[in-house]
């Protein structure tokens, strides 16, 4: 039989129960709308988490830190990481040196200090671009004549401008100059909180910061100490999401300049006395290397100099391995759900062979082989399973823009003025969302296709 004759043979089959044919496939379009949206969140999730990564192209940054040789690797930040283990190192040697007795093998070794001059040879290193200190300070205020507003401090290395990272982040102006310079650079949001106007009428205008803090004298004690610092607006960005919602008030200084901001360049960790503190120097610092193939070498080199290192695309991959399980859950739910639908195409089906049964042995007795029968009935559950995973892209997707629209509603109240997009619908996702359900559809029909196939087109027109 011709392939156009099976097609026509197929649809008017399907005509004839046309109320139980609406509900198949209304079960496949629900069904497949549910894969496809869960699928689609994960993936808009996914990739809301990864933009800042991509943005401020942070996949050549390696994070470093001072570490106490043969020590655990771990991250100072964590609480359970390399605060305890530093701890715990100094507590041996404490023990292993008590009483003039020294334990084999407990050798008390001062740790790394990050210094300009460490630094400095670190930038030499091949692979490495720049090596800068990691300065942040989370309560500065920022006043523009009588406006005033409280933000965060994050400093930046003038030289980053060059390498071309963020700039399509920056709405008006430019990056920092090379020249040593009191500049700074804010957010949108900022911009309209203090009054300024337009980003690019803002441009050129000076700001006062006002920071209190720690600040270290000449003789390496500390004192407390408030100082202003005017400074001039070079550039208005906007952070990537999802971190705007939390970066919305955060501004941009050289690092150069931020050395000098009281409280920044100190750090409560590295204040104590003995062996577990750093007299000098800095807390953490940021190694960004000139192509991401130079991670691993450089990575490898800084651990060798006695330092704790952690490449931002190793944290990347953590979280990809995340959301590969979650991925995998949710299609895995959505699956379940299709997978009931199918029992509704193989009843439709199966409904539909002892309904037609003589006209199938009308069929086999004009000359159609059982290799056709099949192909019949595969068609009927292939255009079932088709149509409901075209209409469970509309379902998803009618679905996913209202619940985005009631998260943002939601955000919007909550002074979350940034848009919010938690679905992600790649074309890929489409296409494999129909052609699964299209998939699921046809081994249904399998079963009822073979045995509309076995039917004998004697006992079928004898109506036996």
């Amino acid at each position: 039989m011709r392939a156009w004759w099976i097609m026509l043979l197929a649809l008017a089959g399907l005509a004839r129960r046309p109320l139980r044919v609406a509900l198949t496939v209304l079960g496949v379009t629900i069904a497949a709308g549910a894969l496809f949206s869960m699928v689609g969140f994960a993936l808009g999730v996914q990739r809301q988490a990864e933009a800042p990564f991509e943005k401020l192209d942070l996949l050549k940054n390696i994070e470093i830190w001072p570490r106490r040789a043969g020590a655990e690797e771990a991250d100072p930040d964590d609480p359970d990481g390399g605060g305890m283990a530093a701890g715990r190192d100094s507590e041996e040697i404490t023990q292993a040196t008590a009483g003039g007795q020294t334990r084999e093998g407990a050798v008390e070794k001062e740790p790394v200090v990050i210094d300009d001059a460490l630094l400095a040879e670190i930038q030499e290193l091949p692979g490495v671009a720049l090596a800068y200190p990691e300065f942040r300070m989370g309560d500065v205020e920022i006043r523009f004549q009588e406006s005033r507003q409280r933000c965060t401090a994050v400093g930046t290395p003038r030289e980053l401008g060059l390498l071309g990272a963020g700039g399509e982040l920056i709405v008006a102006g430019s990056f920092f100059s090379l020249a040593s310079r009191p500049e700074v650079m804010i957010t949108e949001k900022l911009v309209e909180a203090l009054g300024l106007g337009s980003p690019r009428g803002a441009i050129g205008k000076t700001l006062t910061l006002r920071a209190s803090g720690l600040a270290r004298r000449d003789d390496a004690t500390f004192e407390y100490r408030t100082e202003e610092l005017e400074v001039t607006l070079v550039g208005v960005y906007t952070p990537p999401q999802p971190a705007g919602a939390f970066l919305g008030r955060s501004i941009l200084l050289p690092v150069d300049v931020m050395k000098d901001v009281p409280g920044v360049a100190v750090s409560p960790r590295h204040h104590g006395s003995g062996a577990a503190a750093v007299a000098r120097g800095y807390a953490r610092a940021i190694v960004r290397v000139e192509h991401p193939t130079d991670l691993v070498k450089v990575e490898k080199r800084l651990k060798e100099m006695g330092l704790g290192a952690r490449t931002s695309i190793g944290r990347l991959q953590e979280m990809r391995k995340f959301f590969v399980f979650l991925d995998v859950l949710l299609a895995a739910v959505g699956t379940v759900a299709l997978v009931v639908a199918a029992l509704g195409i193989i009843n439709t089906l199966l409904m539909a062979v002892l309904e037609r049964y003589q006209e199938i042995g009308t069929y086999k007795a004009i000359g159609a082989a059982d290799g056709d029968i099949v192909v019949l009935f595969l068609t009927e559950a292939i255009l079932l399973g088709l149509a409901g995973g075209l209409g469970g892209l509309a379902l998803g997707s009618g679905v996913s823009w209202a619940l985005e629209v009631g998260v943002n509603i939601y955000a919007r109240g909550q002074g979350v003025e940034e848009a919010i997009s938690i679905f992600s619908f790649p074309a890929w996702l489409s296409a494999t969302t129909v052609a699964f359900t299209t998939a699921v559809a046809a081994a249904a029909g399998a079963y009822p296709a073979l045995r509309a196939a076995r039917i004998d087109p004697i006992r079928a027109l004898r109506g036996e």
